[in-house]
């Protein structure tokens, strides 16, 4: 089955609008290189698994929730929903409704040179006010050395002991970056907050340097989940900006930092992916 592709003289993007309009390659042109950790083979969806049971990385989102709550699935609706495709003039629309949470997603990409541009408008179709969490979940390739920028006050362990290196879940001060070890079967996950800026970099050995531009009103955290073989065997770190902080609505709610829109309300703004190189 052939998938929707644009493509300029630098990208060349594929997507995969039968599950949340995943983006499953980020071609750099220029080197010949994919960017996304992508294993077509745990696709399609498995229903009897969890999101990590079906984790094939590529560039997807979740929305309403992160863990099963409120009634909502693991990871969200989102990332099954098969979206309504359409395309011209060098832009992908991909649209679909939610059918538990109710809220109507849209999401418009093309290419600016090294830049892919998704503008986004994400509204409450239901006549109650809704609690959500929206989250960016790209799955880069690594190597050991690898270094990830993102301008933060504070760093703290998501899974302490688990799925994250850190022993304990107490927030430290972030020094700014964070180096890849060795892909020796471990994994990290951790929380950033107190951002300072509205970028994360990671740069590899080779100079090249894969960007992430968001609005920091609207994704007030970074979430970063690195699979160093751990994961299905992926080798990835994940860029995961975030609307919320903790992890659960049930969490966000408490410290009245939730995502909620109201009856009618949307969220209208746009995300950039760039490449650089040195």
């Amino acid at each position: 089955m052939s998938m929707p592709v644009i493509e300029n003289d630098f990208l060349r993007i594929t997507v995969d609008p039968a599950h949340g309009g995943r983006i499953i390659g980020f071609w750099d042109k220029l080197r010949g290189t994919e960017q996304l950790w992508y294993d077509p083979s745990r696709l399609p969806v498995n229903p009897a698994l969890d999101y990590d049971g079906n984790f094939a990385g590529g560039m997807d989102e979740l929305l309403p929730n992160d863990p099963p709550e409120d009634g909502f699935p693991d990871h969200g609706e989102l990332w099954t929903l098969p979206l309504n495709c359409r395309e011209g003039n060098g832009k992908l629309l991909l649209q679909g409704d939610l059918p538990l949470c109710r809220l109507a997603y849209r999401r418009e990409m093309y290419l600016a040179e090294n830049t892919l541009i998704a503008e986004y408008r994400i509204e409450n179709t239901t006549n109650h006010p809704q609690d959500f969490l929206w989250k960016l979940h790209a799955a880069l390739q690594i190597e050991c050395g690898d270094v990830l920028d993102v301008p933060a006050e504070c760093v703290q362990a998501a899974d302490p002991g688990n799925w994250s290196k850190g022993l304990h879940g107490m927030p430290l001060r972030w020094n700014g970056k964070y180096t890849v070890p060795e892909m020796d079967g471990t994994s990290d996950f951790f929380y950033l907050t107190g951002l300072t800026g509205n970028e994360i970099r990671l740069t590899h050995g080779n100079g090249t340097i894969f960007s992430c531009q968001f609005d920091p009103a609207i994704f007030r955290s970074v979430w970063i989940f690195a699979s160093f073989g751990r994961l299905n065997g992926a080798r990835t770190l994940i860029m995961e900006p975030c609307t919320n902080y903790p992890g659960t609505l049930a969490e966000a709610r408490s410290s009245k930092v939730c995502a909620r829109l109201k009856p009618g309300e949307y969220i209208h703004t746009k995300v950039t992916w760039t490449l650089l190189h040195a």
